[in-house]
């Protein structure tokens, strides 16, 4: 017998699952391959298009709470390094084949800076959240891609790379293996964005309803044919 095929719906609701990037826990090394230690090992990180395709939105965790500002030595730094498609890729020290940066410095205000590298141009925006071991970074898509026909929308996120790279002094952790590899996802029925509105409940679940409604046709059906013959 064949199987049925998963429903759309199924296929959907997983999609935010597929995209997280898991990283080795207690792989935090030298940013010159010395051993160190410091920096904040990272272990997961998931990155999505939200705002109906206005903003792009990075969670980042780490193995254990973050503490900001950073107490220790100088401020750790989270970069999201990005490429591009659209613009020339650089490299250099550890970052390879890169033309955005998205910043935070573990510091008092720690605001999240986005760097356009080879345009020599930079933007602020607003802090990430941080609770526990969590980070989250959201930025708006027209600091990233051009939004050239200005609908508000940058259709160009879709096609962006992206890795993680956390630097406390000399030590480093690099999500997977440094490289912008990783895609954005979209996020699909996100509380109080892309969900629709909820309906409003009854005494009967609207499967209920669409049965009662199928019944009735169908006796409406037999009914007028009887009356044809």
């Amino acid at each position: 017998m064949r199987a049925a095929a998963a429903p759309r719906w199924a296929l959907l609701a997983i999609v935010p699952l597929l995209i997280a990037a898991s990283d080795p826990s207690g792989d935090v090394s030298g940013c010159n391959w010395d051993a160190a230690s410091g920096a904040p090992d990272l272990v997961e990180a998931r990155g999505e298009i939200v705002e109906l395709g206005t903003s792009a939105r990075w969670e980042l965790t780490f193995a254990e709470a973050l503490t900001v500002p950073d107490p220790v030595g100088h401020p750790f730094r989270v970069d999201i390094a990005i490429r591009d498609p659209d613009a020339p890729a650089l490299s250099f020290a550890y970052y390879r084949s890169v033309n955005r940066l998205v910043r935070v410095d573990a510091t008092v205000a720690h605001p999240t800076e986005i760097y356009l590298l080879p345009e020599h141009a930079t933007n602020v925006f607003n802090p990430p959240a941080i609770a526990g071991r969590t980070m989250v970074v959201q930025v708006p898509g027209r600091t990233l891609t051009a939004d050239e026909e200005q609908t508000g929308t940058s259709p160009g996120l879709e096609s962006l790379r992206w890795t993680v790279i956390v630097r406390d002094g000399r030590a480093c952790d690099f999500l997977g293996n440094g490289r912008p590899n990783e895609r954005l996802g979209v996020k699909i029925d996100a509380v109080g964005e892309e969900a629709p509105a909820a309906p409003e409940r009854t005494g009967l679940s609207r499967w209920w309803a669409v049965a009662g409604a199928a019944v009735a046709l169908l006796a409406v059906g037999g009914y007028l044919v009887r009356r044809a013959r």
